[in-house]
């Protein structure tokens, strides 16, 4: 068999070239592993309170999430409320009061509503212009209103906090959060570099647990620090024998007829009465209908004067045109019947136009004034068409 020299140098020279390649690609990387956050999935996604669940699982606590209040369970059940309670109705804002007040535990966060333009405007002049508006029905009920926002130093974190049952104080890493104010003598207040960040408040058999904010008990902080363990705590402060925790993240929207007279109760009104008026035109009447009016055909000459009238009366450059247009009739009409008319001077012409119409010569200032003046009554308007009309008629 004969072997082909060019095949086999192609092939080497191939080999040669792969082989460099290869070398050059082991120089320059390297294979290895680095961290990427990609975020949360799954039901963490979607459910801040996702690793609070798991945490209080593991320590034996039954735990249930719950997309929104819908209803209440037993008083020894420990709700906590992580949203901004939006939706939540004066009357189901006492409906949990009493809850409360039966001996169940509450834990929730603040909710902080930014002021509108208006409001900011009406405090521009005061010393201490709050950053926020208080609308929210339940810290209405508990006069709890929301002050100044808190910026802390690094110096000032992590800040402590000891619960009355905690043996303790416990460490907490948040570095913002809104005060709150409360005249409530009542209130065990638990303060954060000397602001209120933690309000307890007695109602009936049951206690409140307001903070500042939750992000303690949160997926991205509830690791840090002591949150996680003063989390237990703040739950175990109000019974230590509870029987189970529902967590609630979602704000539970109302039912459309609530959400339509609390907000849309002007197009209710306005949508009423088009169904009372639709009705009322569609209803049967009784009776002979009246006639309609024979109609008239106007005369050709009532059109000219009422469309004469309306360029007279209206714009200011419909009114000259009338005059320009009657003039210029005037003009071309004695052109035709006086010789030289053409040739003549202004004065000339109004003086061999007074003669043919055999106009009186004190008459001829009167028929200049119309013939040339740039404004006009609507009575010598008149003798103006009545001139015109006398030329036309002489011929």
């Amino acid at each position: 068999m004969k072997i082909k020299w060019e095949s086999v140098v192609i092939g080497l020279l191939a080999l040669v070239v792969f082989a460099l390649g290869c070398l050059w690609f082991v120089k320059n990387y390297e294979l290895k592993e680095i961290d990427s956050y990609t975020g949360y999935r799954g039901e963490a996604r979607s459910n801040d309170l996702f690793a609070a669940r798991l945490f209080l699982k593991r320590m034996g606590i039954p735990t249930t999430r719950k997309d929104g209040l819908l209803s209440l369970p037993d008083t020894d059940t420990v709700i906590v409320l992580d949203t901004g309670r939006y939706t939540m109705t004066q009357q189901k804002t006492q409906t949990l009061l009493a809850w409360v007040a039966a001996g169940g535990h509450l834990v929730t966060r603040a909710r902080v509503d930014y002021a509108s333009e208006a409001e900011l405007a009406a405090d521009e002049d005061s010393q201490q212009k709050p950053e926020t508006e208080e609308r929210d029905t339940l810290q209405q009920a508990l006069q709890i209103e929301i002050g100044a926002s808190q910026m802390l130093d690094e110096k000032d974190l992590p800040f402590s906090l000891q619960l009355i049952n905690q043996p303790k104080p416990l460490k907490l890493d948040l570095s913002f959060f809104n005060e709150l104010l409360i005249n409530n003598p009542n209130a065990k207040i638990y303060q954060a570099n000397k602001k209120n960040f933690l309000i307890q408040i007695k109602h009936g058999q049951g206690l409140i647990s307001l903070a500042a904010t939750l992000e303690f008990a949160e997926n991205h902080l509830i690791d840090k620090v002591d949150h996680a363990e003063f989390f237990w705590w703040l739950l175990h402060s109000h019974k230590a024998d509870f029987k189970q925790v529902w967590l609630i993240n979602q704000d539970t929207l109302p039912n459309l007829s609530t959400l339509l007279t609390q907000y849309a109760w002007p197009v209710l009104w306005m949508v009423a009465f088009l169904l009372l008026a639709s009705f009322w035109a569609l209803i049967p009447r009784f009776g002979a209908f009246i006639p309609e009016p024979v109609p008239e055909r106007r005369r050709i000459l009532e059109h000219i004067k009422a469309s004469g009238q309306f360029m007279w009366k209206h714009p200011h450059e419909s009114k000259h045109q009338l005059l320009d247009s009657t003039r210029q009739a005037i003009r071309q009409t004695a052109r035709t019947h006086i010789p030289g008319w053409q040739w003549l001077e202004a004065a000339e012409q109004i003086e061999q136009l007074a003669q043919y119409l055999k106009h009186p010569s004190e008459q001829t200032a009167s028929l200049h004034h119309l013939l040339t003046s740039p404004q006009l009554t609507d009575a010598e308007f008149i003798r103006l068409v009545q001139l015109a009309n006398s030329l036309r008629k002489t011929i």
